[in-house]
Parts: C-alpha cells; sequence; structure tokens
C-alpha cells in the first residue's frame, strides 16, 4: 500500500511541475530558472533534464494517470 501510496505522490508532484512548466514555456529564463530548482531533487532532475533538451511544449498532464496528449498546446 506504501508504494502504491508513493507512486501516486509521484505522479501528483510530477503533473504540477509540467502543469508550471507549461505556461513558462516561452520565456526560456524563467523556464530555466524553475527547472534549476526542479533539479534539487534527485527524484525529479530527470524529468527536468528531458523537458529542458525538449522542442514541443509539454502536454497538459492528467491528474487521473491518463497519458495523453490529445491537449497537447
Amino acid at each position: 500500500m506504501a508504494a502504491t501510496e508513493a507512486v501516486t505522490e509521484s505522479e501528483h508532484v510530477k503533473s504540477l511541475i509540467i502543469s508550471t512548466a507549461s505556461p513558462l514555456w516561452e520565456d526560456k529564463a524563467a523556464l530555466g530558472k524553475f527547472l534549476d530548482v526542479v533539479r534539487r531533487s534527485e527524484t525529479f532532475a530527470p524529468l527536468a533534464d528531458s523537458m529542458a533538451q525538449s522542442e514541443a511544449r509539454p502536454a497538459k498532464p492528467s491528474f487521473h494517470g491518463v497519458q495523453s496528449r490529445e491537449f497537447q498546446e
């Protein structure tokens, strides 16, 4: 049960990071500062690195665990 809760909490934090990064996408200086803060966490450093290297704006995350790019801007 604890592992399920940890995964769920991790997914919520990941969704929050992506939701916050999406509006900053055009302002690369602000996005860079935000991703530097995210990199301070060992758990989410790889996510920050992949977002920094990505050419596409991140898809809006689902808070129900659905992986979809349907609403990508």
